[in-house]
């Protein structure tokens, strides 16, 4: 009988536990994206003439100087990079909320993306912490999945501070700190259309809608012999291709390992100059003020 009682006492504890994690903890990761994507949107929205959005996750963070962008092309960019834990549908979101009429949105997202959840496990936590009318897009079983996930990584999370221009992106990020255990190939699955891909042609009748530019393009990532062979990026570039304006390939933007910091979708310094000449080329390939910025760029 004792047993049972204590049993039963853990049992409540564990739910107590659950639940007040569930509507009072606050998850510093979380808070701190989120600080960094409103200082992000009220940088945007106090743009008055038409502007460039880089959205996507972490990996825009480190790839596009929009400040060299902005100098170059003669008009503002925004470096709207956040995170890939939130998943492509709440990246896609968060670009609208600074978008109107005449605006160009340039979408990069990382390869994992197109087969992760449309909202993952950032999304998750963001919407339990701010926005729990949102979290109707998850399952009951989903949301305790991701409960239990975003407890674990918050026990594990270290926070870090880079330097971050006002237009959002990271600056002077010097070295190659990447180590050997993340220094492999990205395993792919077979390219296949899905609530992602659905979401990305919803985007485009978004833009068509609303006056607004898009284009899309590929993430940064290590160079490896082996995606010469893997059919995931063929495919993925013949969808893409087939419905939207795209800047480059994907092979376009994969360089050598000492071009990035701590992850393979992470560029240093030299990285990110490199990718944003190589954006600056495309752009510049679609318009008169873009080949003249390229044509401009300094030795």
């Amino acid at each position: 009988m004792g047993f049972l009682i204590g049993l039963a006492v853990v049992v409540l504890i564990g739910f107590a536990v659950i639940g007040f994690y569930s509507w009072f903890y606050k998850s510093r990761r979380i808070v701190i994206l989120k600080e960094m994507l409103e200082k992000k949107q009220e940088y945007a929205h106090n743009i008055e003439e038409n502007k460039i959005v880089i959205a996507g996750g972490s990996e825009v963070l480190y790839s596009f100087d929009t400040d060299f962008l902005s100098e170059h092309l003669g008009v503002p960019a925004v470096n709207l990079g956040s995170n890939i834990g939130f998943g492509a549908g709440f990246i896609i979101d968060q670009a609208k909320l600074c978008l109107k009429s005449g605006d160009t949105l340039v979408l990069s997202l990382a390869y994992g993306l197109y087969h992760r959840p449309l909202y993952d496990v950032f999304a998750y936590e963001y919407f339990r912490m701010y926005e729990r009318g949102q979290l109707y897009r998850f399952t009951w079983k989903e949301r305790a999945y991701y409960l239990m996930k975003n407890f674990v990584l918050n026990g594990r999370f270290e926070e870090k501070s880079f330097d971050m221009s006002p237009s959002g992106f990271y600056r002077n990020i010097r070295g190659c700190e990447l180590p050997k255990h993340k220094k492999i190939p990205l395993q792919f699955s077979e390219f296949e259309e899905n609530a992602v891909t659905e979401n990305l042609l919803a985007l485009k009748k978004y833009c068509e809608l609303h006056g607004i530019d898009l284009y899309l393009t590929y993430p940064d990532t290590v160079y490896f012999e082996t995606y010469e062979m893997d059919p995931f990026f063929g495919e993925l570039e013949a969808f893409l291709n087939r419905y939207f304006n795209v800047l480059g390939s994907a092979g376009l933007y994969m360089y050598d390992s000492e071009y990035f910091y701590n992850s393979v979708y992470h560029v240093n310094r030299e990285g990110q100059a490199e990718r944003t000449k190589n954006v600056l080329k495309e752009l510049g390939r679609r318009s008169t003020r873009g080949q003249k910025a390229v044509d401009n760029w300094p030795s």
